[in-house]
């Protein structure tokens, strides 16, 4: 049969979209990851190996714009596989547990050694946030002082407890250094407990509320598909065998599981002061001729009010002495944290990483997390760190690029 040709349509040239990704910071936190994840299989932390930290992920979001300069979900695989007309199984089976975006989901994103995926428990990153509540509350005040005793008690007649990290004993402290010393027992005899006890069966929700306005358990609005809201499990209070102990666990973030890329628009929301604003991927739209077919630019999605004085509080207390950024040329604020999560009946640590910097009119935001990499300072920050130092030479954490300052500068701007 003959074929007939009823029209010829001419090719017509597409529009172009122009990413916020930076190559130069995406490849140097894409290599960063995989730098540690060596690290921590050869060099002990404490005498311990780290064998089964195996996956990393980072997202390093603008302050100021929302604009994700880096998105890394590692180890990564070459996507050409797709091109071909099938998929060999043998080729499948080298990136079934790793072929989707880790930042924003955890099915088939990565697997660490003892099959933790990357929606992990965010631990002591949440202090910051567990002292705003509680200040909100009224359950204390920027001026009060507990004193840590390394442990705190809960329960009927107070027959179960939870200790600081190590036991370490830290004795008075105010709210801030609470946070800067990372205390589990203020978070539990300060916050969480005393949350429950003013609202009893109901504390899940307002400790939901809270949460979600930072954007933790709602989904960032990045427009990503499939992106995971995360899980707020301090809502199954028979898990926790009470809504005491679920609100007790989670005050220092052992409930609640969150993808690093809410992480990054929660440690944004703690820098804007409440205002949580939307992941940008794409800053224009642009045609054939280069004319901008759309824009896009800063989208506050939410904003949640706190007294002045609880924002300085926390911002003071996001002093964690981390050694990866010995020789830092910005005051900045961040939180470290080490999640536990079971594995084959054996309690696992994630090392978790979030920061904003500089301290004060900051300019970019970052999250890490290793799964099974160990404490977040020895695991997570060491790649925070070469990302703020990527993104400082690209943009400049002060405004000015360190690309484009010569030598005899860039010492009298340290």
């Amino acid at each position: 049969m003959a074929e007939e040709i009823i029209e010829s349509v001419p090719p017509v040239k597409g529009n172009d979209i122009w990413m916020t990704i930076n190559k130069n910071v995406q490849m140097k936190t894409e290599q960063a990851i995989m730098d540690q994840i060596r690290w921590l299989h050869t060099h002990p932390v404490l005498g311990k190996l780290h064998p089964d930290a195996l996956t990393g992920y980072a997202v390093a979001m603008e302050v100021d714009t929302g604009n994700v300069v880096a998105m890394a979900s590692m180890p990564d695989y070459d996507t050409n596989v797709w091109t071909a007309d099938r998929v060999e199984p043998e080729v499948f089976a080298a990136i079934e547990n790793n072929y989707l975006n880790g930042t924003i989901n955890d099915t088939t994103s990565g697997i660490s050694g003892n099959g933790l995926k990357s929606v992990i428990y965010l631990g002591s990153t949440v202090k910051p946030l567990s002292v705003l509540i509680g200040l909100n509350e009224g359950l204390f005040s920027t001026g009060d002082t507990y004193n840590d005793k390394g442990i705190a008690y809960f329960g009927k007649d107070d027959k179960s407890s939870v200790k600081n990290s190590s036991g370490h004993v830290l004795g008075p402290l105010g709210p801030a250094e609470a946070i800067q010393e990372s205390s589990n027992a203020f978070m539990i005899d300060m916050v969480g407990d005393p949350l429950y006890k003013k609202y009893r069966g109901k504390t899940p929700e307002v400790w939901d509320q809270y949460l979600k306005a930072f954007g933790l358990g709602v989904s960032t609005q990045s427009g990503l598909p499939n992106e995971s809201a995360g899980l707020g499990d301090y809502m199954d209070t028979q898990a926790a065998g009470s809504t005491q102990a679920s609100m007790v666990f989670a005050s220092f973030g052992q409930k609640g599981k969150y993808t690093a890329l809410q992480l990054a628009q929660y440690t944004a929301t703690l820098a804007n002061e409440g205002e949580r604003i939307k992941p940008q991927l794409v800053s224009r739209i642009t045609d054939a001729e280069g004319k901008t077919v759309k824009a896009f630019h800063r989208e506050v999605l939410s904003t949640i009010s706190f007294d002045p004085s609880y924002w300085k509080e926390i911002k003071k207390g996001m002093n964690t002495a981390v050694k990866a950024f010995d020789g830092f040329s910005y005051d900045f604020a961040r939180k470290t944290g080490t999640s536990e999560m079971d594995a084959y009946g054996v309690t696992r640590d994630n090392g978790v990483f979030i920061a904003f910097a500089p301290r004060e009119h900051p300019k970019l935001a970052v999250a890490v997390v290793i799964p099974e990499g160990g404490f977040g300072s020895n695991s997570a920050a060491p790649v925070a760190r070469e990302i703020f130092d990527a993104y400082d030479w690209e943009y400049g954490l002060n405004g000015v690029p360190r690309k484009n300052v010569s030598p005899a500068t860039e010492s009298t701007l340290e």
